[in-house]
């Protein structure tokens, strides 16, 4: 007996499965948006900073949101990558009866 289609869909499907690499860049300022500092709108991407920059030039604080993303994006990517919340176990205890 061959596999059924039922398991060769699932086997494709597990090798064509999507990876998530982050969540897309800044259609302006090209620094990568994360979690709560992006806006889409039109089919583009703005991190907060070119937002605000698009829709009021003026704002006092457009610098200082601008190096909040900047700083924001750098952590993230660092926090993404660290271990040192998700090691593994040291293996299998033994039970005692």
């Amino acid at each position: 007996m061959g596999q059924t289609d039922r398991g060769k869909r699932r086997a494709k499907d597990r090798d064509d499965m999507s990876k998530f690499y982050g969540f897309r860049k800044c259609t302006y300022c090209e620094i990568e948006c994360t979690p709560g500092n992006f806006v889409d709108h039109q089919s583009e991407r703005f991190c907060s900073a070119c937002w605000v920059q698009h829709e009021n030039p003026q704002h006092p604080d457009l610098e200082a949101i601008r190096e909040k993303v900047k700083t924001a994006a750098n952590t993230w990517k660092f926090t993404k990558k660290s271990i040192d919340e998700y090691k593994l176990p040291n293996g299998p205890h033994p039970v005692k009866n």
